[in-house]
């Protein structure tokens, strides 16, 4: 069985991803606060395991022992996530928080939704299952807090949530610079050039997959051009894509805050009204 978009496997993985994540919500629904809290707590510490303890726990890294790379740091989005997650939990604001589950979610469930490095791929293998276990773990634990009650979405958080996306990727630019020190990854002699190549998240420039063009023709008809690349200069690194990806993730973010905290929205609503009246 092959793990093709839409195939049988593809439904088969989506299905069991949702259903862990389900179970789990309606097995602690009636939890208490605190009972939820330890429960993600867990879940985030048991994700951030598997990610460091890579070359011990998943067959296929195997390499005659622990070995701390390049792949067991914030080298990703979610790879960021997993290892910012409990902090935001045990210490985060409400917007923090907010944006955990926004992004949190909306991250790793594209990545599951369209699992396009596994085209064609067998779907019994060691990797297919350290994906799926890594970013179902990480919608779990970014939308169960906002479905148990543990953070109340705000809707005045909408213009941090592209703030904190955009913060994660100045992260993981910073997090290669370290390793490229550290020679953790190759490129120590011209870091640009290492990271260009490398490019995770669009950070030095669109590289969308296969049939996936449409996506950077619309991120750059937004994008002034003076970030964009000509035959003399390269991408601005992050700037190419941070105004049209700023709005769009501040206006669903906005959507999605209304349709949740609609009562607090229209609470606020009056209140002004009343005031502008008085």
């Amino acid at each position: 069985m092959k793990l093709d978009f839409l195939s049988p496997g593809y439904f088969l993985c989506l299905a069991l991803s949702v259903g862990f994540i389900v179970a789990l919500f309606f097995a602690f629904r009636k939890c208490s606060l605190r009972v939820k809290k330890v429960v993600l707590l867990v879940l985030m510490l048991l994700n951030i395991a598997q990610h460091l303890l890579k070359s011990v726990v998943w067959p296929h890294y195997f390499s005659g022992g622990f070995v701390f790379a390049y792949h067991n740091t914030a080298y990703n989005i979610c790879a960021s996530l997993i290892l910012v997650s409990p902090f935001v939990l045990l210490f985060g604001g409400q917007k923090l928080k907010d944006s955990l589950v926004y992004v949190g979610t909306a991250g790793p469930l594209l990545a599951i939704v369209v699992p396009f490095w596994f085209d064609g791929q067998p779907l019994w293998q060691w990797e297919v299952l350290r994906f799926y276990v890594c970013h179902v773990l990480l919608v779990a634990t970014s939308i169960l807090p906002a479905l148990w009650g543990v953070t109340k979405i705000s809707y005045k958080s909408f213009l941090f949530v592209p703030l904190f996306f955009f913060g994660l990727l100045i992260l993981i630019v910073f997090n290669f610079l370290v390793c490229a020190s550290l020679g953790l990854v190759a490129g120590k002699d011209d870091l640009f050039k290492a990271l260009y190549d490398l490019n995770p998240c669009w950070v030095m420039h669109p590289a969308p997959p296969a049939g996936f063009a449409w996506v950077q023709t619309a991120l750059e008809r937004f994008t002034p051009s003076v970030f964009l690349a000509t035959e003399t200069r390269p991408y601005t690194p992050l700037l190419w894509y941070f105004i049209p990806m700023y709005l769009l993730m501040a206006i669903l973010a906005l959507l999605l805050g209304l349709a949740i905290d609609h009562k607090r929205f229209a609470e606020d609503c009056a209140r002004l009204f009343r005031r502008k009246k008085d």
